[in-house]
């Protein structure tokens, strides 16, 4: 799950494409952690609301590396974003 060939930041050369393409593939997994650990903080209150929230913003993340054109397992990153909690 990772959002590659970023060639369209950096300074508009081939260097700074590449450079970009190696920084970017962690993105939508750094963001996913992000998410992953926010819901995870929520677990003990067990409240579906909260759950709910946090699934919303994951989606919210989705559909703005979705539009990129730049590979993106949507399913792979929501799973990843919500620790796989079906009940989410």
């Amino acid at each position: 799950m990772t959002v590659t060939n970023r060639a369209d930041c950096g300074s508009g050369t081939t260097e700074g494409a590449e450079s970009a393409a190696n920084e970017l593939p962690a993105i939508d997994e750094f963001i996913a952690g992000v998410l992953r650990r926010a819901n995870q903080s929520v677990e003990p209150l067990r409240s579906p609301g909260e759950h709910r929230a946090s699934l919303r913003i994951a989606h919210l993340f989705a559909d703005e590396l979705a539009r990129t054109k730049r590979p993106f397992d949507r399913v792979q990153f929501i799973k990843a974003a919500t620790g796989d909690r079906s009940d989410a």
